[in-house]
């Protein structure tokens, strides 16, 4: 998501407390013992270290007993990676200035970077000890693989409204490896195990979380990982790594805004490593990789920013290594290579209209045709491409954002790129998804029309998560999923599983009915016809 930087760099919320002093609380991994800070009615342990210092280009190792006392009244440093320029347009930094609004009490600040930054953060209820067995909720952030950390989101924001809501529970943040640190392709980081490096520390963390969390008071057996749009693929990516065995690791999973999408294999991207090597001088080394790993960071982050992007993702991606990710994920899904835990899929309306507001070079629909079979889906034939482009016509009012007539229209063909983006990339996933594994396990759904009526963008992607940190009423859905593995409880109205032969799933609204349930069928025959194709040309 190219303009996410921007905003991510607007959300960073710290532990704002009192002076340490000898009330503030305490925990004890192994032989030692971690100070954190109280914050309103909850404790916040941050920057405690996952695993060993992370090494450029080696696997995550757990971390070495603890010992001694620790300070965890701060972030550790985020990750490195690569920053998007920020949009000149008026209407984002309205659009950050509007989240400002609606998060009260966030920092502008941004985080420091260091490659040495695995790392978690635990929110608590404030006098959660050992035993008490609060069910937890583990976040994986989004920043499209390239960007953004653990310091974006105030975990005591949802913590304090559980304890509010009689159902306490905890939550966790966590750093992971991004850009050509965390998702270096090519067969030499294919022959040294070290792709997908990112996901690999997301695992670790899980790990770290079983062996750590009933110290915090919480129970291991009720983990539920929670990502949007990167952190989302990451969390489908959990579930369907070692063949679906999640090892224990988790119990739950939510996915907003990403899901696990048709990969490029390690070898498709072998262009991005070899500019990385030669970026850096490495070209003339025995072992490249191994140059690679002592290459001065300055110079290596200058090489990985130049890196070109390949096909329609990224060139820093998630890829199929056969190794932690073993083939494409649609088909380890239709399989049922996954793990068949409860979950809930969600998008926002608007999902695509971020991505098509830089597009504005396309403005015809041979240009609209030129894009879709050489971008969006390249491989497709001049009749596949005609048909997409009859189910996805010109009409403004036909496109995204959705319902608001001829409004809306940034330049000629940007409402129906918006649609056509915003079904490719996530709500036709987002119903595979749904249509290949909810007959096995729990499957909820939402869509999101939150910040409906902003202008050009809609309910564009992610923008629920306004709601939830604010927080809202989903968070209170969120919560009740966390704790009780169904997202209504009981309370509120009524969310029904998702049924293949009757779709159905919530809508959110700003309106004066905010929440209600609707049939998941609107633009079927579209969206049926563009996931098709994907299947058919993955890359």
């Amino acid at each position: 998501m190219l303009f996410w930087s921007l905003l991510i760099s607007s959300l960073v919320s710290f532990c704002f407390a009192a002076p340490r002093s000898d009330s503030s609380p305490r925990v004890v991994l192994d032989k030692g013992e971690f100070v954190g800070e109280i914050n309103g009615t909850t404790n916040c342990f941050l920057g405690i270290p996952y695993a060993k210092p992370a090494e450029r280009y080696r696997q995550a190792e757990p971390n070495d007993p603890y010992f001694g006392i620790h300070n965890a009244t701060n972030f550790g440093p985020s990750c490195p990676g690569v920053h998007d320029p920020t949009p000149n347009a008026t209407f984002y930094q309205d659009y950050v200035d509007l989240v400002n609004s609606e998060l009260p009490g966030v920092n502008a600040e941004s985080s420091p970077v260091s490659e040495d930054c695995l790392t978690a953060n635990i929110w608590t209820p404030i006098h959660a000890k050992p035993g008490d067995d609060y069910p937890v909720v583990v976040f994986i952030h989004l920043g499209a693989f390239v960007q953004g950390g653990s310091t974006s989101y105030n975990g005591g924001v949802i913590v304090e409204r559980s304890m509010e809501n009689g159902t306490p529970i905890i939550y966790v943040s966590i750093n992971y490896r991004l850009a050509a640190f965390g998702f270096l392709p090519g067969k030499e980081a294919k022959a040294a195990g070290v792709t997908n490096l990112g996901m690999r520390d997301q695992r670790e963390a899980l790990r770290w979380v079983q062996r750590y969390i009933r110290s915090f008071g919480g129970d291991p057996g009720r983990v539920t990982i929670w990502g949007v749009n990167a952190g989302a693929e990451s969390v489908g990516c959990q579930m369907l790594a070692n063949n679906g065995d999640d090892e224990g690791l988790f119990s739950a999973a939510v996915m907003q805004s990403g899901f696990p999408l048709p990969l490029n294999t390690y070898a498709q991207l072998q262009s991005s490593y070899d500019a990385m090597v030669n970026g850096t001088n490495c070209t003339a080394a025995a072992d490249t990789l191994e140059c690679l790993r002592h290459v001065p960071f300055d110079t290596f982050s200058q090489a990985m920013a130049a890196v070109p992007t390949e096909s329609r993702l990224a060139g820093w991606q998630n890829i199929i290594d056969y190794d932690f990710i073993q083939g494409q994920p649609p088909q380890r899904m239709m399989t049922g290579l996954i793990s068949r835990v409860p979950y809930i899929v969600a998008d926002t309306d608007d999902e695509g209209t971020q991505t098509a507001s830089f597009l504005s070079s396309i403005t015809t629909d041979e240009e609209v045709a030129q894009y879709v079979q050489q971008l969006a889906l390249p491989g497709i034939s001049d009749e596949e491409t005609a048909e997409v482009l009859r189910l996805y016509p010109a009409d403004p009012a036909q496109g995204s954002p959705f319902g608001t007539g001829d409004a809306n229209e940034l330049f000629p063909q940007y409402k129906r790129l918006g649609a056509i983006i915003g079904d490719l990339e996530f709500q036709g996933w987002r119903r595979f998804f749904l249509n290949v594994t909810s007959e096995h396990q729990p499957a909820y759904s939402y869509v999101s029309k939150y910040f409906k009526d902003y202008p050009i963008l809609g309910a564009s992607t992610v923008t629920d998560l306004l709601d939830i940190y604010a927080p809202g009423t989903l968070t209170d859905y969120l919560i009740n999923f966390v704790a009780f593995g169904q997202p209504d409880n009981g309370t509120g109205i009524y969310w029904p599983r998702w049924i293949k032969s009757s779709p159905k799933i919530l809508s959110f609204t700003n309106d004066s009915v905010p929440v209600e349930i609707i049939d998941d069928t609107f633009r079927e025959e579209a969206i049926n016809l563009v996931v098709s194709l994907n299947l058919a040309h993955p890359e």
